[in-house]
Protein backbone atom coordinates (compact mmCIF):
# COMPACT_ATOMS: atom_id res chain seq x y z
CA UNK A 1 0.00 0.00 0.00
CA UNK A 2 2.88 2.41 0.73
CA UNK A 3 4.51 1.51 -2.60
CA UNK A 4 1.06 2.68 -4.68
CA UNK A 5 0.60 5.63 -2.58
CA UNK A 6 4.22 6.56 -2.89
CA UNK A 7 3.77 5.83 -6.92
CA UNK A 8 0.97 7.97 -7.05
CA UNK A 9 2.76 11.20 -5.04
CA UNK A 10 5.57 11.10 -7.60
CA UNK A 11 3.15 10.63 -10.59
CA UNK A 12 1.12 14.11 -8.86
CA UNK A 13 4.42 15.96 -8.40
CA UNK A 14 5.59 14.93 -11.92
CA UNK A 15 2.19 16.11 -13.80
CA UNK A 16 1.92 19.31 -11.26
CA UNK A 17 5.97 19.80 -11.34
CA UNK A 18 5.98 19.62 -15.56
CA UNK A 19 3.21 22.05 -15.99
CA UNK A 20 4.63 24.55 -13.52
CA UNK A 21 8.00 24.59 -15.14
CA UNK A 22 6.37 24.57 -19.10
CA UNK A 23 3.46 26.78 -18.25
CA UNK A 24 4.66 29.56 -15.80
CA UNK A 25 5.68 32.82 -17.23
CA UNK A 26 8.87 32.39 -18.92
CA UNK A 27 7.74 28.53 -20.51
CA UNK A 28 4.58 30.20 -21.74
CA UNK A 29 6.21 33.35 -22.96
CA UNK A 30 9.18 30.95 -24.95
CA UNK A 31 6.32 28.58 -26.48
CA UNK A 32 4.35 32.01 -27.84
CA UNK A 33 7.88 32.83 -29.18
CA UNK A 34 8.60 29.44 -30.72
CA UNK A 35 5.28 30.16 -32.50
CA UNK A 36 5.80 33.80 -33.69
CA UNK A 37 9.42 32.33 -35.54
CA UNK A 38 7.65 29.16 -36.51
CA UNK A 39 5.06 32.37 -38.03
CA UNK A 40 7.82 34.14 -39.57
CA UNK A 41 9.87 31.53 -41.41
CA UNK A 42 6.81 30.34 -43.24
CA UNK A 43 6.63 26.67 -40.91
CA UNK A 44 3.24 26.50 -40.82
CA UNK A 45 3.17 22.55 -40.85
CA UNK A 46 5.42 22.51 -37.58
CA UNK A 47 3.04 25.44 -36.50
CA UNK A 48 0.46 23.52 -36.79
CA UNK A 49 1.39 20.78 -35.13
CA UNK A 50 1.40 23.11 -31.95
CA UNK A 51 -1.93 23.17 -31.85
CA UNK A 52 -4.18 20.99 -29.99
CA UNK A 53 -6.97 19.00 -31.95
CA UNK A 54 -9.48 20.83 -30.36
CA UNK A 55 -8.58 24.24 -30.47
CA UNK A 56 -11.13 26.86 -30.57
CA UNK A 57 -9.92 30.37 -32.36
CA UNK A 58 -11.41 33.84 -32.35
CA UNK A 59 -9.88 36.78 -34.20
CA UNK A 60 -10.98 40.12 -34.53
CA UNK A 61 -8.09 42.13 -37.05
CA UNK A 62 -8.99 45.22 -37.87
CA UNK A 63 -5.04 46.04 -38.61
CA UNK A 64 -5.72 46.94 -42.17
CA UNK A 65 -8.91 49.82 -41.87
CA UNK A 66 -9.75 48.67 -45.65
CA UNK A 67 -10.16 44.91 -44.94
CA UNK A 68 -11.27 44.27 -41.47
CA UNK A 69 -11.16 40.81 -40.75
CA UNK A 70 -13.05 38.45 -38.06
CA UNK A 71 -12.25 34.79 -38.00
CA UNK A 72 -13.58 31.98 -35.69
CA UNK A 73 -12.92 28.59 -36.34
CA UNK A 74 -11.44 25.09 -35.16
CA UNK A 75 -7.66 23.76 -35.77
CA UNK A 76 -8.31 22.77 -39.45
CA UNK A 77 -9.87 26.57 -40.16
CA UNK A 78 -6.99 27.69 -38.11
CA UNK A 79 -3.89 26.17 -39.78
CA UNK A 80 -5.36 26.91 -42.90
CA UNK A 81 -5.34 30.79 -41.96
CA UNK A 82 -1.98 30.07 -40.53
CA UNK A 83 -0.42 28.50 -43.63
CA UNK A 84 -1.76 31.44 -45.89
CA UNK A 85 -0.09 34.22 -43.56
CA UNK A 86 3.24 32.48 -43.79
CA UNK A 87 3.57 32.28 -47.39
CA UNK A 88 2.46 35.78 -47.31
CA UNK A 89 5.71 36.20 -44.79
CA UNK A 90 7.90 34.94 -46.88
CA UNK A 91 6.93 36.75 -49.76
CA UNK A 92 7.54 40.12 -47.76
CA UNK A 93 10.21 39.01 -45.85
CA UNK A 94 8.78 41.57 -42.71
CA UNK A 95 10.74 42.27 -39.77
CA UNK A 96 8.92 42.72 -36.42
CA UNK A 97 9.52 43.83 -33.30
CA UNK A 98 7.26 42.67 -30.62
CA UNK A 99 6.47 43.38 -27.10
CA UNK A 100 3.82 42.11 -24.87
CA UNK A 101 2.60 44.40 -21.54
CA UNK A 102 0.90 43.25 -18.70
CA UNK A 103 1.49 39.57 -19.34
CA UNK A 104 -0.44 37.08 -17.08
CA UNK A 105 -0.29 33.04 -16.56
CA UNK A 106 -2.79 32.33 -14.26
CA UNK A 107 -2.99 28.28 -13.59
CA UNK A 108 -5.52 26.45 -11.32
CA UNK A 109 -4.39 23.54 -9.09
CA UNK A 110 -7.17 21.34 -10.16
CA UNK A 111 -5.93 21.72 -13.73
CA UNK A 112 -1.62 22.25 -13.47
CA UNK A 113 -1.40 21.23 -16.66
CA UNK A 114 -3.61 24.36 -18.43
CA UNK A 115 -2.23 27.81 -18.41
CA UNK A 116 -4.62 31.04 -19.13
CA UNK A 117 -2.27 33.42 -20.73
CA UNK A 118 -3.12 37.06 -21.26
CA UNK A 119 -1.53 40.29 -22.47
CA UNK A 120 -1.55 43.72 -24.47
CA UNK A 121 0.86 43.56 -27.58
CA UNK A 122 2.48 46.59 -29.21
CA UNK A 123 3.97 45.34 -32.69
CA UNK A 124 6.08 47.00 -35.05
CA UNK A 125 6.18 45.64 -38.68
CA UNK A 126 8.79 46.73 -41.49
CA UNK A 127 7.48 45.16 -44.55
CA UNK A 128 11.32 45.37 -46.46
CA UNK A 129 9.79 45.01 -49.91
CA UNK A 130 7.16 47.27 -50.33
CA UNK A 131 9.05 49.92 -47.79
CA UNK A 132 6.58 49.71 -45.39
CA UNK A 133 6.13 49.77 -41.40
CA UNK A 134 2.85 49.50 -39.57
CA UNK A 135 2.35 49.41 -35.96
CA UNK A 136 -0.58 47.46 -34.13
CA UNK A 137 -1.82 46.66 -30.76
CA UNK A 138 -3.57 43.65 -30.05
CA UNK A 139 -5.64 41.98 -26.42
CA UNK A 140 -4.77 37.92 -26.60
CA UNK A 141 -6.03 35.77 -24.38
CA UNK A 142 -4.37 31.97 -25.00
CA UNK A 143 -5.58 28.97 -23.76
CA UNK A 144 -2.45 26.68 -23.66
CA UNK A 145 -1.90 22.84 -22.19
CA UNK A 146 0.35 20.64 -21.58
CA UNK A 147 0.07 17.03 -23.13
CA UNK A 148 2.29 13.75 -23.55
CA UNK A 149 3.70 15.42 -27.36
CA UNK A 150 4.50 18.58 -25.18
CA UNK A 151 2.42 22.08 -25.02
CA UNK A 152 -0.15 22.79 -27.58
CA UNK A 153 -2.70 25.89 -27.99
CA UNK A 154 -6.11 24.94 -26.87
CA UNK A 155 -7.67 28.50 -27.22
CA UNK A 156 -6.96 31.76 -28.80
CA UNK A 157 -8.74 34.76 -28.76
CA UNK A 158 -7.70 37.80 -30.57
CA UNK A 159 -8.47 41.13 -31.11
CA UNK A 160 -5.94 43.77 -32.81
CA UNK A 161 -6.07 47.01 -34.77
CA UNK A 162 -4.01 49.94 -35.86
CA UNK A 163 -1.75 52.01 -32.95
CA UNK A 164 -2.58 55.51 -31.94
Amino acid sequence: MKKIFGLLLIIAVGVCGTGALKLSESGANGFLNELETLSLQGKSDEYCARLHDDLSVSISDHTSPRMPRDFAGGKAEFCDYVSMAAKGMALIRPQMQVTRDDFTVNRSWLHPWTAQVSYHENRTTHMTLANVTLKTVSDDKWVLVNTLDGVKVLGLVSESRLAD
